[in-house]
């Protein structure tokens, strides 16, 4: 029987996928910092990196000697598929309702419909859907899936989660801010991504390591809020954003972990319980 990769080459190859996927963003923002190409070519930029990425995924998929299927591309097991979707539903739209609450509460809000060019819209969709795909798989299906077999699973899910923090930082949001504005970055930025970097990965690991809810629900946030939010409100302060944020996921981990159970052996293995 042939046996699985190594322990390093595990952490190696999680490495640097996330490594040539944050490459990939960058060298695509410094060149939209830099040139001002027509607006047909960076829609097609724009699509392509995400297309790229999911197919160096497929590409560490087989060098790491695995299937799509064990990283990801599979029904959920602790779950019935239709009650994931709904779940995912109803996930981004606690998450809109916690981080929105303040303009809801106070009507405090705008709404951005969305364009009526048809163009336009196929784009979003396409963005959401491959954004979604090419996150999850190298983030969750890849690297979470790849660390916990040999690394335990908090060391997995808070390593899966600082790597999609980096796959998230922009250098060209950087050049030449000052310190206070580097704080407020992270703070904005950073922080909020690592809390949904938890959850995304809790998730994927509470419904058997199936990527269906994770891509759910990582495609339609993006769909709702890239290239413009469709909901909105007045800038809060980054301390209230930032509280907001965190309590969402907070509270979506604790209903996932509430509604979904997995085998208690699993619970064992990766230190959740007894």
């Amino acid at each position: 029987m042939a046996s699985g990769p190594s322990k390093r080459f595990t952490i190696v190859a999680s490495v640097a996928i996330s490594i040539i996927a944050f490459g990939l963003w960058q060298i695509y923002d410094l060149v939209m910092y830099y040139i001002s190409p027509p607006i047909l070519v960076i829609y097609i930029l724009f699509l392509a990196i995400p297309s790229i990425i999911i197919a160096i995924f497929f590409l560490f998929t087989k060098l790491t000697r695995s299937t799509l299927e064990k990283q990801g591309f599979r029904k959920p097991t602790t779950i019935k598929a239709l009650k994931c979707v709904l779940l995912s539903v109803g996930f981004i739209v606690i998450y809109v309702l916690i981080y929105m609450f303040p303009a809801i509460t106070t009507g405090n809000y705008s709404y951005q419909a969305l364009s009526a060019n048809p163009l336009i819209v196929m784009h979003r969709v396409a963005s959401a859907i491959l954004f979604g795909l090419a996150t999850e798989s190298v983030f969750r299906g890849f690297v979470f899936r790849n660390l916990v077999r040999n690394h335990g699973f908090f060391t997995s899910l808070y390593s899966s989660s600082l790597l999609f923090v980096l796959y998230q930082i922009s250098i060209r949001d950087l050049i030449g801010v000052s310190l206070d504005q580097a704080v407020i970055y992270a703070f904005t930025n950073v922080f909020p991504t690592f809390a949904a970097g938890l959850f995304l990965g809790f998730f994927f690991y509470k419904i058997g390591r199936s990527l269906l809810g994770p891509v759910i629900f990582s495609a339609t946030v993006r769909f709702f809020l890239d290239p413009y939010p469709i909901l909105s409100s007045p800038s809060p302060p980054w301390w209230m954003a930032l509280t907001l944020e965190a309590v969402s996921f907070v509270v979506l981990i604790f209903i996932v972990d509430s509604v979904v159970k997995e085998p208690q052996y699993l619970r064992r293995r990766y230190g959740l319980g007894d």
